[in-house]
């Protein structure tokens, strides 16, 4: 009897037992690795049985569970995808982190200056796939971003219609002072030398400059390993179309309080072609380095940063004619009239470019709310253009530029405000012997500015408020041509300008975060901003040897002044993300250079065409679109389409050189994998539209047809023991060798852009 009242006892012991073990609970938490937000609508599955939602708190629960390995995979539209295993025994509570497809540390990244910020970013696919590109086409892939060129070689990125001197390009935490005025003067920064690269349209970055009417370009390093004395990459590729290549390598590590980076990148390339011939002198020779140095202790932080950038390279000679009927037979004929073969020769007409800067920065933190930041950073920009000569063993620049650049800044900061103030002084000097009268004159610049910034949360929304003053001093010396007074032999006098200028205005934004729904964000800033006339605008009056043109400026010219409206909405749920900014901006004495096709300049150099700056009052606005789809597990599609629409109010009419509609696309395919071994393709469609908003014949020749490339990439990723890996990544740009010609291309009218171009990289981190 006793034995069947054990047994009966042992039974049903193993019964609650067996009950308890398959009513297991798992609840968890999803946050997002970078800004530590809760994230909303991911997928978490345990393989094929079951998936739940995260809720608007980011929390998940499991119900009725039996003990054992769990293998969850998580999943979200905006996040790479993750897999965690749960030794599941008894109720247990996770907190999973995914890591953002927009702030990994291979992509470029969308730094949170603020919660009222218009920002936009690339995949860390895109940021891999873009790598040995300049500046403007690593960021072309976002919606509302052009590229301005001058040929093949030179390009400079454009934001809504807008570039130059009204976008602000932040390197490391200072300004990147260049002579970026010029149209072939492209940015002297290697996007390699920087992990995080952050775009926003929008001038409401007070503290960086009242001067980014058209947006603020933000580069900055990733965050060092802190686990490791030594990691690094090496990274290279070759590509067919100009028969180059690059190299990149990087290391970094920390030691106690002690962490570093350095990097090298050097690439070449020959002559480029387009699908029906090759463009002469367009090869391009460059060397980049950089190096941080960092100490940080208790509540010290202090940095030592210094780069390098030095690139040289070649100007299409069939830009540069002899006399005003070569220059109209050339823009008639649209393509060269000579026949030019491979070389990675660069002769002239040339560029040589170095730029240097070294930063000191130093951080004290008062408390775990506030903390006071410094710097001090120098930078030298050396420019050197060469032209053709007569004396062809002459090897001295037609112009030699040095622009030196001291800049210092303060700032008090806690979570909500901050309190800064800034100064600069720059010197722009030519250099003797070149034989020719610069094309613009000596000068200093001087800058000082304060500003203050504000930030006032009511639940989950923002308010925000900031205001800046700068004070601008400018002052000229140069030699200049005195046209009204022409001798009876032909030659033209000079004359010494002096010009002394004072700038001073007030810039401010107030923007406003409603968090409309879970899934729905509603982003309005409404921000004033100004910029006085650089030196180009004031004073040119010579050959403009990069673009092959004439350029005169207008000592009359005035500041821009712009407000701007920006609404962004943005909307994200498991399987859709998309952005839309709506935009518009009305800047009074709007300067631009405009195309005289009713005149061209001649000189004992050669003909050119003429462009002049004048100043009127404008209007920008349209609209920018972004969408990312996660279709299942596999298939994922992207779109991007951009709409910038430009009036000249005081003419009635349009302004020269606004981008068309732009459309680009991408169907990705992700091959499904269970080891360390990923692999996807893709492929992608852009189409530009032909500018139908011109003034007829206030250009050389009008806008060119509408065109459209396809692209198509095949990647593979495989992780490697001890935290290694090796990826290689092959794609084929201009699939179909299509002949087109870009609007925004100043040597369009002379050649066609490049035609099909196949490039493989291999890139190796330890």
């Amino acid at each position: 009897m006793n034995r069947h009242i054990l047994l009966l006892i042992y039974i049903f012991t193993i019964a609650i037992t067996a009950n308890a073990q398959s009513n297991l609970q798992l609840t968890g938490k999803i946050i997002n690795a970078v800004s530590q937000e809760v994230v909303a609508h991911a997928h978490i599955g345990i393989g094929n049985q079951v998936t739940v939602l995260s809720n608007h708190k980011g929390e998940f629960q499991f119900r009725g569970l039996s003990s054992g390995t769990l293998n969850l995979d998580i999943s979200h539209v905006a996040y790479q995808p993750h897999k965690i295993s749960v030794d599941l025994v008894k109720d247990s509570i996770v907190q999973i982190y995914l890591i953002p497809k927009f702030n990994s540390l291979e992509e470029v990244n969308i730094e949170k200056i603020s919660p009222t910020n218009q920002a936009h970013t690339l995949q860390a696919d895109v940021r891999i796939e873009s790598q040995g590109k300049n500046l403007a086409d690593v960021l072309a892939d976002i919606a509302g971003v052009n590229v301005l060129r001058t040929g093949n070689t030179i390009a400079k990125p454009m934001i809504n219609g807008l570039y130059g001197n009204r976008i602000i390009l932040l390197n490391q935490g200072t300004r990147h002072e260049s002579q970026q005025w010029g149209l072939d003067h492209a940015p002297e920064i290697d996007p390699f030398g920087h992990g995080k690269i952050s775009i926003l349209k929008n001038a409401e970055a007070l503290r960086y400059g009242a001067d980014a009417l058209a947006g603020l370009i933000v580069l900055e390093d990733a965050p060092i390993v802190q686990n490791k004395s030594l990691s690094g990459s090496i990274n290279m590729g070759a590509h067919s179309n100009g028969k180059g290549g690059y190299l990149n390598s990087q290391i970094q590590g920390r030691k106690n309080h002690f962490s570093y980076r350095s990097g090298l990148t050097a690439l070449k390339a020959g002559s480029l072609r387009t699908p029906d011939y090759i463009i002469g002198n367009t090869g391009k020779n460059e060397l980049q380095g950089n190096v941080l140095v960092r100490y940080q202790r208790q509540k010290n932080d202090i940095s030592i940063y210094a780069s390098h950038f030095g690139t040289e390279l070649g100007i299409f000679q069939g830009a540069h004619t002899a006399t005003k009927e070569d220059i109209f037979a050339r823009i008639a004929h649209g393509r060269p009239l000579e026949t030019y073969d491979f070389s990675y020769s660069i002769l002239t007409p040339k560029q040589r470019v170095s730029h240097q800067l070294a930063k000191l920065t130093y951080q004290y933190q008062i408390d775990d709310n506030s903390k006071i930041q410094t710097y001090y950073s120098i930078q030298q920009n050396h420019r050197r253009e060469y032209d053709l000569r007569r004396v062809e063993s002459d090897n001295t620049p037609m112009a030699d530029m040095v622009l030196t650049t001291q800049q210092m800044e303060a700032v008090y900061q806690t979570s909500n405000t901050q309190v800064g103030i800034f100064g600069s002084t720059q010197v722009n000097n030519n250099t003797t012997g070149t034989g020719t009268t610069p094309i613009i004159p000596n000068f200093d610049n001087h800058n000082v500015a304060v500003f203050a910034s504000h930030k006032v949360p009511y639940g989950r929304n923002y308010i925000e408020l900031g205001v800046r003053y700068d004070y601008k001093y400018f002052d000229a010396a140069g030699y200049r041509f005195a046209y009204d007074q022409i001798a009876e032999d032909g030659s033209i006098p000079h004359f010494l300008l002096q010009d002394q200028r004072n700038f001073n205005n007030v810039s401010a934004v107030l923007g406003n975060t409603w968090r409309l729904t879970p899934e729905l964000l509603w982003k309005s800033n409404l921000s004033l901003a100004w910029r006085a006339p650089s030196a180009n605008e004031l004073y040119s009056d010579g050959i403009h040897h990069g673009t092959g043109t004439y350029e005169i400026g207008n000592i009359n010219l005035k500041s821009e002044k712009g407000l701007k409206w920006v609404n962004t909405f943005t909307y994200s749920n498991n399987w859709l993300h998309l952005n839309a900014d709506i935009f518009g901006q009305r800047i009074a004495d709007f300067i631009y250079s405009q195309p005289n096709p009713d005149s061209v300049r001649q000189t004992i150099r050669g003909t050119f065409p003429i462009f002049q700056y004048q100043q009127d009052n404008a209007l920008f606005y349209g609209v920018d679109l972004q969408t990312a789809m996660q279709l299942n597990p596999s298939w994922s599609y992207d779109i991007a389409f951009s709409l910038v629409r430009a009036r000249n109010v005081s003419q009635d009419s349009y302004l020269p050189y606004i981008p068309a509609e732009r459309l680009q696309h991408a169907v990705k395919y992700q091959f499904a994998s269970e080891t360390p071994h990923t692999a996807y393709i893709k492929l992608k469609h852009q189409y530009q539209a032909r500018q139908t908003r011109y003034e007829p014949n206030s250009d050389f020749a009008p806008p060119p047809p509408s065109y459209h490339t396809f692209d198509a990439i095949a990647s593979s990723n495989w992780r490697l023991k001890a935290e290694r890996s090796l990826g290689i990544v092959l794609s084929v740009e201009n699939i179909f060798d299509t002949a087109y010609k870009d609007y925004l291309d100043r040597f369009r009218y002379y050649s066609h852009s490049i035609g099909r171009n196949t490039t493989l990289k291999i890139n190796y981190t330890f």
